[in-house]
């Protein structure tokens, strides 16, 4: 028997979505780099809960799995990945971005608003037809998301904020997959789950090894390495 309606899923998706996107448009604004892990930590709690919304709705084991795979990979294997690298680098806490913060958190508005508009035309209906979710702020979050992450990565010079753009911009897609089909596949779940992990994995490894060799995450000194 499910716990949740369809319309109750939704409504969950929803209301996740709204937070997915207070945290991204927020995240613009930070300047210390553990406040901006755990911002991530709570987009996938937020996420956890979508798919949570769609395990109940669901009532099956598959759901259910694909709920245990997103809290352990979105909300505590990153989270604690990123941490562990922060705790090994030489700079800690200031974020420097190539565009000032006066700038960047109007021009990451307007990406906001330049995501609404673009998913007005589908927004209102249940994304994924009978499949999907009534939640009308999904998929305009989920496009946020991506547009706030590859903002996140073209203006900031740290690696490690740079990884927490990344996975910023998985979660917009995840979320817009999971309101779409009304809760991911369990092969499609773990495959996007591993792929983001052993992304970020990498970026990490890569993040250790600039700290190693320049004392510092700030990408910019790279170029100091051409030929």
């Amino acid at each position: 028997m499910d716990v949740l309606s369809i319309e109750q899923a939704g409504t969950c998706v929803d209301a996740a979505a709204l937070g997915l996107l207070a945290l991204g448009l927020a995240g613009v604004a930070l300047k210390r780099l553990e406040v901006a892990i755990i911002f991530l930590a709570l987009q996938g709690a937020l996420l956890g809960v979508a798919t949570g919304a769609a395990a109940l709705a669901e009532g099956g084991w598959r759901g259910w799995a694909a709920f245990g795979i997103a809290l352990a990979v979105k909300l505590v294997a990153i989270p604690l990945m990123l941490w562990f690298v922060l705790n090994r680098v030489a700079v800690r806490h200031e974020v420097e971005s190539v565009v000032p913060l006066k700038l960047a958190v109007p021009l990451a508005t307007g990406l906001v608003l330049f995501a609404y508009w673009v998913a007005r035309p589908i927004a209102s209906d249940p994304l994924g037809g009978q499949h999907g979710f009534d939640a009308p702020n999904a998929l305009p979050a989920a496009l946020s998301l991506l547009l706030l992450g590859l903002f996140t990565m073209a203006t900031r010079r740290k690696a490690l904020t740079q990884v927490i753009g990344l996975v910023t911009m998985e979660n917009g897609i995840y979320l817009a997959a999971v309101a779409a089909t009304g809760g991911l596949p369990i092969a499609v779940e773990f495959g996007i789950a591993l792929d983001v992990l052993t992304g970020a994995a990498l970026m990490a490894l890569v993040t250790l090894e600039i700290n190693r060799m320049f004392v510092t995450i700030d990408t910019d000194r790279l170029r100091s390495l051409r030929g």
